[in-house]
Formats: C-alpha cells, sequence, structure tokens
C-alpha cells in the first residue's frame, strides 16, 4: 500500500492499544524486504494463490494480502486461524504483503474464529481508506453499474448516497451476471488497493441487484405543455 507519513501520536497510540505484527507492517515499523512473523491471523478472503488475514483485535491497518504461491490454499476457509512464518514484506504495486514464495515462508492453522468484518459508507472509507486495505468490508450503499464490466473483469458502480464512484473487480464475483445500470444494495468483499486505486473485490454473494427502474406515468399532452409555458 502507499505508506502514509504517520505521525509521532499515532506510533504511540498504536504501542498503547497493544497493536500487533501487521499494525507495525502497515504503519512503517517494518522495512521491504524484512522477514516477517506474524501469529493468530484470522483468515478473510481465499483465492488459488493467497489470502487475506486479520490479526486481532481488529481494527484500521490491521489485515494484510498474504501470497502463498499457486494451489497453497486449497484446505482454507475464511474463519480459519493460521500462523505465519518467514514472511517476506513486499509492496507489489503498492499493495503490502507478505510473500511466503520468496524465502521458504509458510502458514499453518492453528484454529478458528469469526472473521472480523467492518461496515462504511463508501463516502466514510474514501476518506480515509489506507487503514482498511485488505480488510472485510460491508459498504451500506445503494449502487448503479456505471461502466459495464471490461475484459480484465472490472467495473465501475456509482453510489446513489454520495454520487462517489468507486472501482470493483472479479476475484470472486462473477461479473458476467452484471449490466449497464444495473442497481445493487450494499456491497460485501474485500477492500484492496490496485492500479492505482483503492477498490473492492465482491465476494461470490457479496452483491445483491436490486430494481432500480423507474415506473412510467400516464402524463396528458396538455400536462407535458404545461411543463414549457
Amino acid at each position: 500500500m502507499k505508506k502514509l507519513l504517520l505521525s509521532v501520536l499515532l506510533l504511540a497510540l498504536a504501542g498503547s492499544a497493544g497493536a500487533g505484527v501487521i499494525y507495525d507492517l502497515n504503519t512503517g515499523v517494518f522495512t521491504v524486504g524484512d522477514i516477517v512473523d506474524a501469529p493468530d491471523l484470522v483468515v478473510t478472503a481465499v483465492r488459488y494463490n493467497g489470502f487475506a488475514a486479520t490479526e486481532l483485535p481488529a481494527g484500521p491497518y490491521t489485515a494484510v494480502w498474504v501470497y502463498s504461491g499457486t494451489g497453497s490454499t486449497v484446505d482454507l476457509v475464511p474463519g480459519d486461524v493460521v500462523s505465519i512464518t518467514a514472511g517476506t514484506y513486499e509492496e507489489y504495486y503498492d499493495l503490502t504483503e507478505l510473500n511466503l514464495t520468496s524465502n521458504g515462508g509458510s502458514f499453518v492453522e492453528t484454529g478458528t474464529y469469526a472473521p472480523p468484518m467492518f461496515t462504511f459508507t463508501l463516502s466514510d472509507i474514501m476518506a480515509d481508506p489506507e487503514p482498511w486495505e485488505s480488510h472485510y468490508v460491508t459498504l451500506t450503499d445503494a449502487f448503479s453499474v456505471v461502466s459495464a464490466p471490461n475484459n480484465y473483469g472490472e467495473w465501475d458502480a456509482k453510489s446513489w448516497d454520495s454520487g462517489m464512484v468507486i472501482t470493483n473487480d472479479d476475484y470472486w464475483f462473477d461479473d458476467s451476471t452484471l449490466e449497464l445500470w444495473d442497481c445493487y444494495m450494499g456491497v460485501t468483499g474485500m477492500f484492496t488497493y490496485a492500479y492505482g486505486a483503492f477498490r473492492m473485490q465482491p465476494f461470490a454473494d457479496g452483491i445483491v441487484e436490486i430494481d432500480c427502474s423507474v415506473p412510467t406515468e400516464e402524463t396528458s399532452f396538455g400536462a407535458v405543455k404545461a411543463l414549457y409555458r
């Protein structure tokens, strides 16, 4: 992720709150290339080549993407608790991650825990997006699709509430089910950073489409004429 200039006050608060390894990773305590051990992270999202995980107590700056290599996550599901050994800290096109493939890193399952999830409006999370990178998030806005999914599985959606637009991607969601001007109420998935912007990666069941068509009403010709007098 893009590193922000963090104040001395923020670092002091982190220490007093018992901040963990992932918080330190996300707030500049570690240097790119450092080898990091991270115990007891809760898995919140799983792909074929990695997973998102959050340390407890969950809060801002406590999530990270773990790149574990193709086929390594077949037995993982959200809610698994894992401990990571020898992850290499990287900024992959400005996305903070722990790479388990470059230094013999590994993970082991140690238990289960309910995946921590945070709820925001789009305007609230975009006012300060950095702390929520790689978190399991629900955005509560109603959205309209304002650019149809492209060849890369990306589409833009506009909030009815704020008018802001956010890009989404098809890591988990079947984008072929969406068309231009479709509407949905809320979106749940992983909030992430890619290709120069913060974006949502909706889960497979993370979007519920709604009918946003405007009903037509019969109007007399006289009433229409009156609008232009």
